[in-house]
């Protein structure tokens, strides 16, 4: 009996699965992959992603991809904008990608739809509808509760940007609020973010639930980097993300105005390592400093993590879990983080990782975990035992697999 079909949409390319929410997709992808005829319907905005085409056109049984032009996609997306969509539903909306649904459900008739995101779950609710037949199962996985990551920017802008903010905030939460209604199955990848959804009003509560993020063990495993991808000129602090994220620009900013130097006068030799992708303007102005080093992207943040004293978090907003914390611990790093990047992951403050606030407490710990190499290497040993006991991907399949119910293990 063959596998029965699955759609899959998710709003970025997840491979390569080099950051964020393409390293959840890919890995939930290649779950599914062994279980479902996938076709898998995603978007590209970078023209190095399109390298990961041919992979992708291998794992899965049928293939979409748009491209987002930027800024041209902001000039498409103003005529829905103008109509009260929200902007970031409206950047992914594609006829294209319309079309081709539409076949596969002709053709191919899913048992599910599974949608990464809630700026992409609108084509999971609004289509696929049969009329005299049995609808597929519509799971969305929201991961965070994102109008609220827009009530946070709102608050912190001003002048016109807290006005867009404030309505785009207000726009998203229509939308939570309307395909709940319409889904099955509503996931969210932390406790908090499930409860926070679930006091906001009219929302069905039967239709929430957890699935956290994982991490790849084996990728994140500090023995598979014996060399070091950098010059090594004293203590090495690491950041990694996609550096054109405005929560990791202010997140780096403020760790090399506010914390770097305090580090500095005790190793002046120390080194503030940026790592990721498409760094914005602001985080390059960083270099000025001879102590911050901008990778831009790079082949393996894993490389950078291994050769690390201490890996840092210092985000000041964050939604549900930051997997830059979870592969910093599966690399057995000493981790500093900000209260809000330690949100939803079960680890304790002082075991393992650690958790500051104030910029003195940041010196502190930075200080203090590159003085005593024992001490990091008992926080990362610890850490990395608690990735492979809990938060490896094999655990979170399992709980997938009872979501999506008997379809999942169909032959």
């Amino acid at each position: 009996m063959s596998k029965p079909a699955l759609v899959f949409l998710c709003q970025r390319i997840p491979y390569p699965p080099i950051k964020g929410d393409r390293i959840t997709t890919f890995n939930l992808l290649r779950h599914l992959t062994s279980r479902y005829r996938v076709f898998l319907g995603t978007f590209f905005d970078d023209p190095n992603d399109s390298a990961g085409i041919e992979t992708l056109r291998g794992m899965v049984e049928g293939l979409h991809i748009d491209e987002i032009r930027k800024p041209w996609a902001f000039a498409r997306a103003l005529p829905r904008w103008l109509m009260g969509e929200p902007l970031s539903f409206a950047l992914f909306r594609s006829r294209g990608l319309d079309r081709w649904l539409d076949q596969i459900e002709a053709q191919h008739k899913p048992v599910t739809i599974f949608a990464y995101s809630s700026n992409i779950s609108a084509y999971a609710v609004d289509k696929f509808r049969r009329v005299g037949g049995k609808d597929p199962r519509r799971y969305l996985q929201f991961a965070d509760v994102d109008s609220e990551k827009f009530v946070a920017y709102a608050k912190r802008a001003r002048g016109l940007e807290k006005w867009l903010f404030a309505i785009e905030a207000r726009r998203v939460r229509r939308e939570e609020q309307r395909m709940t209604l319409l889904a099955d199955t509503v996931g969210f990848v932390t406790q908090d973010e499930a409860d926070l959804f679930r006091s906001i009003p009219d929302v069905r509560h039967d239709r929430i639930v957890v699935l956290p993020n994982g991490v790849d063990t084996e990728i994140f495993n500090p023995e598979r980097y014996p060399e070091a991808p950098f010059q090594r000129t004293g203590p090495a602090f690491v950041f990694t993300g996609a550096m054109d994220y405005p929560p990791n620009v202010e997140a780096v900013i403020w760790f090399a105005q506010e914390i770097l130097p305090g580090i500095c006068r005790i190793f002046p030799g120390a080194q503030f390592l940026i790592v990721g992708s498409n760094p914005a303007a602001k985080v390059l102005e960083l270099t000025r400093d001879h102590a911050v080093t901008v990778t831009g992207r790079v082949d393996s943040t894993a490389a950078y993590l291994a050769h690390a004293e201490v890996a840092v978090a210092p985000l000041r907003i964050a939604r549900g879990v930051q997997n830059k914390v979870l592969e910093a611990m599966a690399m057995a790093r000493a981790v500093v983080v900000s209260r809000d990047a330690m949100t939803g992951i079960s680890a304790k403050s002082g075991q393992h990782l650690i958790c500051a606030e104030t910029p003195q407490q940041w010196i502190d710990a930075c200080v203090s975990l590159a003085r005593n190499p024992g001490e990091a290497r008992r926080i990362g040993q610890a850490a990395r035992k608690l990735m492979l006991d809990v938060y490896n991907w094999e655990a979170q399949f399992v709980q997938l697999d009872l979501m999506l119910g008997p379809a999942a293990s169909a032959n």
